[in-house]
C-alpha cells in the first residue's frame, strides 16, 4: 500500500518530532519527506530557531492560581450576563405572545 504524505501532514508531525514525542515511524516519515524537500526543511528549521529565541515565561504557582481564578470569575460573569439577557428576552417574548394571542387586555 503506497500512501502519499503531504506537506500538511509533515507540518502537523514536525512539533512532535522537535519535542521528542513522535514515534520512530513518524520521525522516519518526516525525515524522508524533508530529505526530498530541502527548501521546506529549511523553513521548518528557521521557524524552530525563532521559537527557541522567544523568552520562556514561567509563573509562580500563586500567579497561576490567580490567573485561573480570574478566568473562572470572568466565565461565570459572562454566563450570568448571557443567561440573564436570555431570561429577559424570553419574558419579553412571552409578554408579546400574550398581547398578540390574547385580546390585549390584562388578566
Amino acid at each position: 500500500m503506497n500512501h502519499t504524505i503531504t506537506r500538511h501532514v509533515v507540518e502537523d508531525l514536525w512539533p512532535l518530532c522537535q519535542s521528542g514525542d513522535a514515534s520512530a515511524d513518524s520521525r522516519t516519515l518526516v525525515d524522508a519527506y524533508l530529505a526530498h524537500d530541502p527548501e521546506f526543511a529549511a523553513q521548518l528549521k528557521e521557524v524552530a530557531k525563532m521559537e527557541t529565541t522567544l523568552p520562556k515565561v514561567t509563573l509562580s504557582p500563586d500567579t497561576e492560581r490567580l490567573l485561573l481564578e480570574n478566568a473562572r470569575t470572568r466565565a461565570r460573569t459572562l454566563l450570568l450576563l448571557v443567561g440573564g439577557g436570555l431570561t429577559i428576552l424570553l419574558l419579553a417574548l412571552c409578554g408579546a405572545l400574550v398581547l398578540v394571542l390574547g385580546d390585549g387586555r390584562p388578566f
